[in-house]
């Protein structure tokens, strides 16, 4: 079982400073990427949010 955390914390930690970079682009606050060290829904829920949200220099949204 140890194995299995530290590679959770491993694959986390290689995911996280891309997800911070994509949150602060979009227009979210850092913390948010904290979302990827949580197992299977984080990331998901992450990827959902970025994929659903009003981006703020979009060309094609209402104004």
């Amino acid at each position: 079982m140890p194995i299995q955390i530290a590679v959770g914390l491993a694959l986390g930690a290689l995911l996280f400073y891309p997800a911070v970079r994509i949150c602060r682009r979009a227009g979210l606050r850092w913390p948010l990427a904290l979302a990827v060290f949580v197992p299977l829904v984080g990331p998901l829920l992450l990827l959902a949010l970025l994929a659903f949200m009003i981006w703020p220099n979009d060309p094609y949204r209402k104004r």
